[in-house]
C-alpha cells in the first residue's frame, strides 16, 4: 500500500506570509474608528479652510484633497460594521483627549493671515503622523485574514503620500523670510508637543514601540 502524500503546504514555497497579524478584531476596530474620526476632522478643517484662505491656488488645492478625507472617512466608515456588528457611530471617536486637544490647537489659527500656520499643522504635523500610523498598520496586520483593511489603508495612503509632497511645495513657497520661518517653526513644535502627548493618531502605540526588552 502507497504511503499517504504528504499534506500540501498552505503557501506556495514563495509565499511566507503568517496567518495571524499583529492586531485583535477588536483593536483593529477601535483603529479604524480612530481613522474614521481623524479623516472626519481633515475635511471639515480642509472645507472650511477653502473659505477663508486668501491664497486661489491654495483654494483649489485644499478643495482637491478635502474630497479625499471624505472619501477615507467612508471608507473607514465601511469597514466598522464588518467587525463583530460594531457600531460605526459609538467607534467614531478620537484616541484620547489629547488627540482632541490637538485638533483644537490645529483648528485655532483662522485669520487670513495665517495660512503658514494651517498648512504648517495640516502637512508637517498631522499628515505625516497619520501616514506613519497608517504605515505601521499595514505593515503589522494579516494579508489573508485582514485585506478589506489593507486595502482602505492603501487607498489612504496614494492620497495622504500625494498630498504631503504638495502641501510641502506650497509651504516652501509661503515661507520666504526668516520672520516666516520662525513663524512655521513655533507652531511646528507646539503642535508636534501636543501630538506627543497624544501618543499619535490612534493613541500610545500609533507607530509600535521602541522599548527595549531586557535580558
Amino acid at each position: 500500500m502507497a504511503d499517504a502524500p504528504a499534506p500540501r503546504a498552505p503557501f506556495a514555497p514563495w509565499d511566507r506570509r503568517e496567518l495571524p497579524g499583529a492586531f485583535t478584531v477588536e483593536e483593529t476596530a477601535r483603529r479604524a474608528g480612530n481613522y474614521k474620526w481623524i479623516e472626519m476632522k481633515i475635511f471639515e478643517l480642509m472645507g472650511g479652510w477653502v473659505a477663508t484662505v486668501p491664497e486661489l491656488d491654495l483654494k483649489l488645492k485644499l478643495g482637491t484633497h478635502c474630497y479625499h478625507h471624505a472619501f477615507h472617512s467612508e471608507l473607514w466608515h465601511k469597514r466598522l460594521p464588518e467587525l463583530r456588528e460594531m457600531n460605526p457611530d459609538k467607534m467614531t471617536v478620537p484616541a484620547n483627549p489629547e488627540m482632541e486637544a490637538f485638533v483644537e490647537a490645529l483648528s485655532e489659527p483662522e485669520a487670513a493671515d495665517l495660512t503658514i500656520e494651517k498648512m504648517v499643522g495640516m502637512y508637517r504635523v498631522l499628515l505625516p503622523h497619520l501616514i506613519a500610523a497608517y504605515t505601521y498598520h499595514r505593515n503589522n496586520t494579516s494579508t489573508i485574514t485582514d485585506s478589506p483593511t489593507i486595502r482602505s489603508i492603501d487607498f489612504c495612503l496614494q492620497d495622504d503620500m500625494d498630498e504631503w509632497r504638495e502641501g510641502e511645495m506650497i509651504l516652501q513657497s509661503l515661507i520666504t523670510t526668516p520672520e516666516e520661518a520662525d513663524r512655521a517653526s513655533a507652531h511646528h513644535a507646539k503642535l508636534t508637543k501636543l501630538m506627543i502627548a497624544a501618543g499619535g493618531v490612534t493613541g500610545p502605540g500609533s507607530v509600535g514601540s521602541f522599548d527595549l526588552e531586557e535580558g
